[in-house]
């Protein structure tokens, strides 16, 4: 199987799994919402938010340098590697969860939120030894058992959420709920990872010490994106009230559930893209131009769709007091969420070509500017400041990385491209329209029909792009590329 088509397929099958276990998600997050309220899931998310700022310590971005060192010309142990990693992660995992949790019980006066901390710091435990074999799949570019352990996890935290509000056990037993997918996904993918490549801890200290180190650019890359993500939410829970906090959860989960794409694109690309840095710099430019145009087929429809669906899709998932908070936000997030589609594949391009200190200055720079805007906006506008900040520091991450990759050859955002989508757009529009009275599943089935077929006759998908993604449905065999 060629390598384009292995990555397509590995995009294929992470994505199916996500888009099966979307209803799923979507049913676990209307179970939660309408059993704690706005106040109790406004505390939730609060918790959420909060832990999530020490998520990205998780990873320590050790996981893009096992992948670099693998795939460039110095042909690393992936083994050696991640077993290093594993030793790391194994030290460090228990003193991570309790650091956050004793900061957000300082942080919180509020005894239900300082429970809910409690118990979500948990989570940070599996997250750091489930990060550890990520890079395994990414240099194999064999995603089957991810897809199998993300679909799993919905289903395992579905039937537990509904078992919760059944036998009403409360907001902690909720919480509790949140943590079940970093648990399988730890145990799922540490027996599969295995089978590809013999894991063990290594206990050479030099050698960890090496790692980190090279990973330090990284991992301040990752530490400022996830402290930009999260750090909104939490200035809203500490500047405005639950209500205003509930209609920004449950907007992000909706809006940023969308955010799986780009992501599991840009894990499986990401080996081919830093291969094609260091020994194909031609390479390296298609891959770009074709991520770009992938990314932009994908997330123009959010943008656009995303305004007209955002009311119902609140009202259908949460109940009618959250429908005037939540609405607005979910618009601004639906486009926020679409521009955040480029910014994976510009990340990507940013660090195979050896760019990180510029996009570590950046990044801190839209930090600041987004830590600023939210605490003008928020006082004023709630929820909907959050959006606006976002869209504003969004869209500034685009614009500047662009003038910087020109100077290692990657051409220009293809913005010409959307002219190809708008048939596309069109008839998903009509065909919502025209399937508008009916159940909410079926105007976004019919939209998403509508603009593939638009956009497949109108030759917005051009022949290497319809290739890869014919050969990624194509059984075979092996999938590990040729």
């Amino acid at each position: 199987m060629s390598r384009a088509a292995a990555i397509a397929r590995g995009v294929a099958l992470q994505v199916v799994a996500r888009v099966t276990a979307l209803p799923l998600a979507i049913v676990t997050l209307g179970i939660a919402t309408q059993y704690l309220g706005e106040h109790g899931y406004g505390i939730m998310t609060t918790a959420i938010v909060f832990v999530g700022l020490f998520e990205t310590l998780t990873s320590q971005g050790i996981g893009t340098v096992i992948v670099r060192r693998v795939s460039g010309t110095e042909g690393a142990s992936l083994s050696r590697l991640i077993g290093l990693d594993l030793t790391f992660s194994l030290v460090y995992a228990v003193p991570l969860a309790l650091t956050a949790a004793s900061i957000g019980v300082l942080t919180y006066s509020d005894p239900q939120v300082q429970g809910a901390l409690l118990v979500l710091s948990a989570g940070l435990v599996c997250s750091a030894i489930a990060s550890c074999f990520d890079a395994v799949f990414d240099v194999h570019v064999r995603y089957g058992t991810v897809a199998t352990a993300e679909f799993f996890s919905r289903v395992v935290t579905l039937a537990s959420a509904a078992t919760i509000a059944f036998t009403d056990a409360g907001l902690l037993a909720m919480c509790a709920v949140q943590i079940l997918p970093q648990l399988i996904k730890m145990v799922v993918t540490g027996l599969a990872a295995h089978k590809l490549t013999p894991l063990r801890p290594v206990g050479d200290v030099n050698g960890i010490i090496s790692l980190v180190k090279e990973s330090i650019p990284f991992t301040l890359i990752m530490l400022i994106a996830v402290i930009y993500w999260r750090v909104d939410g939490v200035l809203l829970s500490l500047l405005s009230d639950t209500r205003e906090v509930a209609a920004y959860g449950i907007a992000v989960q909706l809006a940023f559930t969308l955010n799986m794409l780009p992501q599991v694109f840009s894990r499986t690309a990401l080996s081919t893209i830093n291969e094609g840095y260091a020994t194909d710099p031609e390479r390296f430019r298609r891959a770009v131009a074709s991520g770009y145009r992938f990314l932009l087929l994908f997330a123009t429809p959010v943008a656009v769709l995303g305004i007209p669906l955002a009311e119902r899709l609140v009202t259908a998932v949460g109940t009618d007091e959250f429908a005037d908070g939540a609405t607005p936000v979910l618009r601004l997030f639906f486009i926020a969420c679409a521009i955040s589609f480029l910014t994976s594949i510009i990340s990507d391009a940013m660090v195979a070509a050896h760019q990180q200190r510029f996009l570590t200055t950046l990044s801190a720079v839209n930090l600041v500017v987004n830590i600023t805007l939210n605490i003008v906006l928020i006082p004023m506008y709630g929820a909907v400041g959050c959006g606006i900040a976002l869209i504003v520091t969004e869209l500034s991450g685009v614009v500047f990385t662009q003038i910087r990759l020109r100077k290692v050859g990657v051409d220009p955002l293809p913005l010409t491209y959307i002219v190809r989508l708008v048939p596309g757009l069109n008839l998903s529009l009509l065909a919502m329209l025209l399937t508008w009275s009916l159940p909410l599943v079926f105007p976004i089935v019919a939209g998403m029909i509508g603009y593939f077929v638009g956009a497949w006759f109108g030759g917005a998908i051009p022949d290497e792009m319809r290739g890869a993604l014919l050969g990624a449905m194509k059984p075979g065999r092996n999938n590990t590329p040729a």
